[in-house]
């Protein structure tokens, strides 16, 4: 892993919306059960180009039973390297997860964006807004095993 990841790239980032899904679950007399329970998933691709990486990242939320609603937010990055490129052989580097181990400089900014979006997404049709953290779960030891 690159501890100091964010000094191989420019402080300069392009930030973008990429795609926003939403699908609204209307079951008409069905009963409604005491539980549900929403999940959030979070997907980081990471891809390299001739000048540096593009992130893209993408919360899914949605529920068990599947109910309310499904909803997808993903949000990109584009980075450019620095002179100091040379100093890794990017192509034999897994990007996603070192961007989701230690980009925190461009991944807090695509999730607090995502996070945003979800909260104005939910709150439209009259509820209190949906508000996920706006970090990526970080693997812990325990779950490399």
């Amino acid at each position: 892993m690159i501890a100091n990841l964010q000094e191989y790239f420019r402080p300069e980032i392009g930030i973008f919306l990429d795609a926003v899904e939403y699908k609204r679950i209307e079951e008409p007399n069905t009963e409604v059960k005491t539980e549900i329970a929403i999940l959030c998933q979070d997907n980081v691709n990471a891809s390299l180009n001739e000048e540096g990486v593009r992130i893209l990242i993408t919360r899914l939320v949605k529920f068990d039973p599947e109910k309310i609603f499904t909803l997808s937010v993903t949000f990109g990055a584009d980075l450019k390297f620095t002179d100091r490129k040379s100093d890794y052989n990017w192509k034999d580097i897994n990007l996603a997860e070192e961007f989701m181990e230690n980009g925190d400089f461009v991944t807090s900014q695509l999730v607090s964006r995502i996070s945003l979006i979800i909260g104005e997404i939910t709150s439209s049709f009259g509820q209190q807004p949906l508000l996920l953290p706006a970090f990526l779960a970080k693997k812990n030891s325990s779950d490399k095993e």
